[in-house]
């Protein structure tokens, strides 16, 4: 949740062609990385807690596999979504292109947040 705030606040920070200001944004980059850290380490350490020693080697294989799909569908996704919107014509189209894909990126870290809380719950 606290990553999906703060990709909210930077595409409100470029939303209508503004030049973001610096000490905001470095709040908010700040907060993505704290955010995305403390909700990597717990989940890793859940996955592999259970994994026997003569398997480590092939659960870790796994777990950066997923990370680097994960990763590679992220970037196809969302940077066709903010090229399809910057490849409009119009005067403010980059502006409008982050933010949707900071709106997009926000929803999806929303969805990701509230399915991981959900699990735990279970």
């Amino acid at each position: 949740m606290v990553v999906s705030a703060a990709l909210v606040g930077i595409g409100l920070a470029f939303k209508d062609g503004g030049a973001g200001d610096g000490a905001w944004l470095f709040v908010a980059y700040g907060a993505i990385g704290a955010g995305l850290g403390f909700a990597h380490s717990p989940h890793l350490a859940a996955a592999l807690g259970s994994v026997r020693a003569e398997h480590a080697a092939d659960a870790s294989g796994l777990v950066v596999t997923v990370n680097q799909v994960g990763l590679l569908l992220g970037t196809s996704l969302f940077g066709t979504l903010f090229l399809n919107r910057l490849a409009e014509a119009e005067a403010g189209a980059p502006s409008r292109a982050l933010w949707g894909s900071m709106l997009a990126l926000a929803g999806a870290a929303a969805v990701g947040g509230a399915a991981g809380m959900a699990r735990r719950r279970t």
